[in-house]
């Protein structure tokens, strides 16, 4: 029991530090990227490795980087208003959800 409960956290802190991406087309036609680097064990710096591992030596151009702070009872009340909720975050210890959203495209 004991063993797969360790188990379980070093997963859980595996899925944490990595950043995810989404190919998009961004106005004009082109191909760009949504970087997702969400939760309150990562920052914006997971977001520009990813960047880094996807363009490669070519470089990227960052197109716009957002990111919030909201706290727990705001997000519950958004997203029952709005199930269809893009915008993906992480329960941190203080009782928000920090999400950090980073668009690139590729040179």
């Amino acid at each position: 029991m004991l063993r797969a409960l360790f188990m379980l956290i070093v997963f859980a802190g595996m899925l944490q530090g990595c950043a995810t991406s989404r190919e998009v087309f961004l106005a004009d036609g082109a191909k760009g990227y949504n970087i997702n680097c969400s939760g309150s064990g990562r920052n914006y710096s997971h977001c520009l490795e990813k960047a880094g591992d996807i363009c490669g030596t070519r470089g990227y151009h960052v197109l716009n980087q957002q990111g919030d702070i909201v706290p727990l009872p705001q997000a519950i009340r958004e997203f029952r208003a709005n199930a269809q909720s893009t915008s993906i975050g992480f329960l941190t210890q203080s009782g928000s959800i920090v999400t950090r959203n980073l668009f690139i495209k590729c040179k």
